[in-house]
């Protein structure tokens, strides 16, 4: 009986605000704002196939998000924000496990539940930030879980220890978060230094201490602490420009804790230049060196595609190269392409999307996934060649 309480909850949650509109409801509770309340719903539809002449697997997935914000005063609020995702379709037919790893919580505390696991759909809920924030002077305690962000390039981050993005997840734009305690201190406008630690789901600890500050007229950035309790790690980053490009780049080495006098260590760089030309045209650059320590093997291609990343494991490859390009053909179209090369699958990734905004809180997207490689079979031991296709339609209601 309690699941079909929170699935109600949650349908109220979601429907409230979506009436609201055509109302003058503000978009909080009172005039000092103390409660905001905001969030979007989506449908998309997927299609994914090897060859386009053999079987299509078809699924559809509603997203909603809310995000709830509470100000007691200027120095102390409180987040609030999850995720509701009702999927139904072939996917979930020909794997009996995709709604538990759906469900699969990485964190140190279970806030992920599947209210209904049938066949051929699910219902998942899931808090991905829920914290306790109180500013004092120049000083900002954080505790709960948040997403803490060290990366500076735009697509592959081996600074970003505490929670790595995935590129290919386009659809979940706030990225996962870490039950994590966090210090910052800011001396200034352009430096702060930051003490952060987390607990995983197997209460492993993860630490760090990261400074940044501003010299000739770049960000730079050290961090260093325990990953897991398996490593120690040290890294750089910098943001700037050149000659009005952005210039970015950041790198890590992580060493065994149970092997600091040997030499397998592992080092990850990435190095991006992006730029905007007058007419908008954007293009983006971008470089990462994974190094791939012995032993290591990839175990699948839906290792790298779905769910949560490791710092560790980046890509397929040991090295990547991506090119972007977008471009507003109109005020309310995009169209934009990606491509990276992966040379040690002997593959690649060509990604093309648009974009139309229907409205201020409306959007339609179309973005298609092709990717080639030699990726392990999950029944052999050997790499085949192997074509992927996804194909995405999505409407998108913010409110």
């Amino acid at each position: 009986m309690n699941k079909y309480i929170l699935l109600i909850i949650n349908i109220l949650l979601s429907i409230v605000p979506i009436l609201s509109q055509d109302t003058d409801l503000p978009s909080s509770f009172d005039n000092k704002s103390d409660f905001e309340f905001r969030g979007y719903i989506s449908n998309m539809q997927s299609v994914m196939f090897t060859d386009v002449q053999d079987e299509w697997i078809t699924d559809n997935l509603f997203h909603n998000r809310l995000n709830f914000f509470w100000y007691y005063d200027k120095n102390l609020s409180a987040t609030l924000q999850l995720r509701n995702r009702f999927m139904y379709g072939q996917s979930i037919k020909l794997n009996p496990d995709f709604a538990g790893s759906i469900d699969n919580e990485e964190n140190f505390l279970d806030l992920s539940l599947n209210l209904f696991n049938e066949n051929s759909f699910f219902f998942n809920t899931a808090i991905d930030r829920l914290y306790l924030q109180y500013t004092l002077g120049k000083l900002v305690f954080t505790a709960g879980r948040q997403r803490i962000n060290w990366g500076q390039t735009l697509v592959w981050n081996p600074n970003d220890v505490f929670n790595v993005q995935n590129f290919f997840d386009f659809d979940y734009v706030e990225k996962p978060g870490s039950d994590a305690i966090r210090i910052q201190y800011y001396p200034d406008y352009t430096s702060n230094l930051e003490l952060a630690a987390k607990l995983d789901q197997d209460n492993r600890l993860t630490a760090a201490m990261y400074y940044r500050f501003n010299h000739w007229s770049y960000d730079f950035q050290f961090l260093s602490g325990i990953l897991a309790e398996d490593d120690v790690f040290g890294g750089f980053g910098w943001a700037g420009d050149i000659k009005g490009a952005g210039f970015r780049g950041e790198a890590s080495y992580f060493h065994p804790l149970e092997n600091t006098a040997d030499t397998s260590g592992q080092f990850i760089s990435s190095v991006s230049l992006d730029y905007t030309f007058s007419n908008s045209f954007y293009a983006l650059f971008e470089g990462l060196y994974n190094m791939q320590p012995e032993g290591i093997k990839m175990e699948g291609f839906y290792e790298y595609y779905q769910g949560n990343l490791d710092v560790k494991k980046l890509s397929f490859s040991e090295l990547n190269f991506l090119m972007q390009i977008s471009y507003p053909f109109t005020p309310l179209l995009n169209m934009s392409l990606t491509g990276i090369f992966f040379p040690d699958v002997e593959g690649y990734y060509v990604g093309p999307t648009i974009t139309y905004s229907l409205k201020n809180n409306a959007e339609l997207s179309f973005v298609s996934q092709i990717f080639n490689g030699e990726f392990p079979d999950p029944l052999s031991d050997n790499n085949e060649k192997t074509t992927l296709f996804f194909g995405f339609l999505r409407y998108k209601f913010n409110f």
